[in-house]
């Protein structure tokens, strides 16, 4: 025992000062730690909402509150008073009421309007508002792209084989009209704001590069910014589609993927809407952005069995 009576001896004046020192090192470092964790938690964005499941739609919530007490009394009556429709000229073979349904769900849905915006409410059949016109020669190009070109790619949904297909929310994911929803600045990050795909080529081909030395630097600055722009559009890298060690392949037999056949096809769709819908795409050029938003499968795309038989990816197109 020391002089004192303690079991332990006297500290020095050093040991003092290392063990105080020691004690304000570990206060300082719990303390940083947890203001660490609290600024941390302080700065993190809030978490996005779940979107609620859809039986519609892959990854979309087709909810809103555009639709006005009164249109929807107005349809009721109409669908009472007329059990088959009016001047149908494009869903044949549905009743009223069907049409309805379809109607609420998908288009207006889709673009998140109140039913006035393409009909007079006060008579459903009336053909006066020039907007009503557009919408079925909307609903013919989405039947059109359904058969020439969706209904070749794999029936692939959220991981399982079970398909999906276009409809109105697809292409306008709840916006009325596609202004600059086509190519938003937003996604352009370092390509030109003017930036377009390019079109007026023919796929497959149109912007292949690799291994041919007679193209100039400017064919491969078309094609990264179109690569650039696919990876954004669809959230995913160049592997989604190629063979990193061997760019040209096309298939799996030759060790790439089968992505790669999948965005050549749609580069044809793109194509082929440009040319033949321009009009009534108000002549915004088509983009992967326009429906992709992100995802590998566009959140607006309809599930099997939801597009009218006359629209969908199998069926023959209606009768005029």
């Amino acid at each position: 025992m020391s002089q004192n009576g303690s079991a332990f001896p006297p500290l020095s004046e050093d040991n003092k000062f290392n063990l105080v020192a020691g004690i304000v090192a570990a206060v300082t470092m719990v303390a940083s730690v947890i203001a660490f964790w609290w600024i941390w938690w302080l700065v993190q964005p809030a978490a996005a909402a779940p979107i609620p499941s859809s039986p519609v739609y892959a990854n979309y919530d087709p909810a809103h509150k555009n639709l006005k007490p009164e249109s929807l009394a107005a349809m009721q009556a109409y669908t009472e008073a007329n059990e088959q429709p009016q001047n149908v000229q494009v869903l044949k073979g549905w009743s009223t009421a069907q049409i309805s349904a379809y109607m609420v769900a998908q288009v207006s849905g889709g673009l998140k309007v109140d039913c006035s915006y393409c009909h007079n409410v006060a008579n459903f059949a009336d053909d006066s508002n020039p907007k009503k016109a557009t919408a079925r020669a909307m609903l013919l190009m989405s039947g059109d792209l359904n058969r020439k070109f969706i209904n070749k790619l794999p029936y692939i949904l959220e991981g399982q084989k079970i398909g999906f297909e276009i409809t109105c929310a697809t292409c306008h994911n709840g916006q009325p009209q596609l202004t600059a929803g086509t190519y938003p600045r937003a996604i352009q990050n370092s390509l030109p704001n003017d930036f377009r795909l390019p079109l007026d080529r023919n796929y497959p081909g149109g912007v292949v590069i690799t291994g041919d030395k007679t193209k100039s630097l400017d064919e491969a600055e078309i094609n990264q910014n179109v690569m650039y722009h696919m990876n954004v559009s669809l959230g995913q890298g160049c592997t989604f589609c190629h063979n990193a060690r061997y760019f040209p392949a096309t298939g799996v037999e030759q060790g790439g993927r089968d992505q790669k056949h999948y965005a050549i096809l749609m580069l044809q769709m793109s194509k082929y809407m440009k040319e033949n819908y321009g009009s009534i795409m108000a002549n915004k050029d088509p983009s992967c952005w326009m429906c992709h938003q992100g995802a590998v499968i566009p959140p607006g795309a309809a599930k099997p069995g939801q597009i009218p038989d006359v629209l969908n990816r199998s069926s023959r197109p209606p009768t005029p």
